[in-house]
């Protein structure tokens, strides 16, 4: 259950980009506390439940911390890819995570990735994802140009920048990401994203796309199949997102995913729907 007080989206600075990422463990944890806010001679205990984002982190910078041990050459973007793409959307009685954070009457709901993003973080899964979304300095150049940085700006994340070199169709959107953001306005009903995966299993694969999506939107990808012949081969495909509501549509926004499997690997990467008017 994604817990009442843990933060939701949409991304209110860059709403092309899902947020959060993915949830982990962060209520009523055990930890360990030095006690410093207490003198010595009056502390009771060394441990004490703690909750928050002070707890879901460090769990995730440990599974982090494990997959760079098992992958020292993989980057940041990688091993976010590697943590996303393999996280879990039920919980560990195979049912669907909830989100404590909703007040109405209907009780609690199916967490959206507003709530849960990309899922809870399985370790295991992770160390081994098959396929990961990478992201380099150029890319995130991009990303920067494409919010409108300034020069001034760009030097403090690339100090040899002094303009933007280029602005890329569907930036901010475009960033190689493991997940999706969708906008559809009065401009268009019709967006197109590409995403390239790079092979990181120790031998050749082939995969084949699945998706779900609201029916007020048809999804068309190309291809439909990755076939890899060997590691480290990139792979990239690109979606056609085509709204079908109506204008009078009093829908907001909606969910989905999109997903590349086979029998070993399952790379899912979700998808959020958002209409503005």
């Amino acid at each position: 259950m994604v817990t009442g007080f843990s933060s939701r989206g949409p991304n209110a600075l860059v709403p092309e980009l899902q947020k959060p990422d993915i949830i982990a463990t962060g209520q009523n944890i055990v930890a360990a506390w030095s006690g410093w806010d207490v003198p010595l001679e009056k502390k009771k205990h060394n441990y004490r439940f703690e909750s928050g984002t002070s707890m879901a982190c460090p769990h995730v910078a440990g599974v982090a911390a494990l997959i760079k041990k098992k992958h020292p050459s993989w980057t940041p973007a990688m091993i976010r890819s590697a943590l996303m793409t393999t996280a879990a959307t039920l919980d560990n009685t195979d049912r669907d995570i909830v989100d404590d954070g909703v007040t109405d009457n209907s009780g609690a709901r199916i967490a959206t990735p507003f709530a849960a993003g990309a899922g809870h973080v399985r370790p295991q899964l992770a160390l081994d994802p098959g396929l990961v979304y990478d992201a380099g300095p150029r890319d995130y150049v991009d990303f920067l140009c494409s919010l409108n940085y300034s020069k001034e700006e760009l030097r403090r994340f690339a100090p040899g920048m002094s303009s933007c070199p280029r602005v890329l169709p569907g930036v901010p959107a475009g960033l190689n990401y493991p997940s999706f953001v969708v906008i559809f306005d009065n401009d268009t009903n019709v967006r197109t994203l590409t995403r390239t995966v790079t092979l990181v299993s120790g031998k050749a694969e082939t995969y084949n796309v699945t998706y779900v999506a609201p029916k007020l939107v048809k999804v068309t990808v190309t291809p439909t199949t990755l076939e890899f012949k060997k590691p480290s081969e990139r792979k990239s495909y690109t979606v056609e997102f085509r709204s079908l509501a109506e204008g009078n549509n009093t829908t907001t926004s909606d969910f989905g995913y999109i997903s590349w499997e086979n029998k070993e690997h399952l790379v899912r990467s979700p998808v959020a729907f958002q209409w503005k008017t």
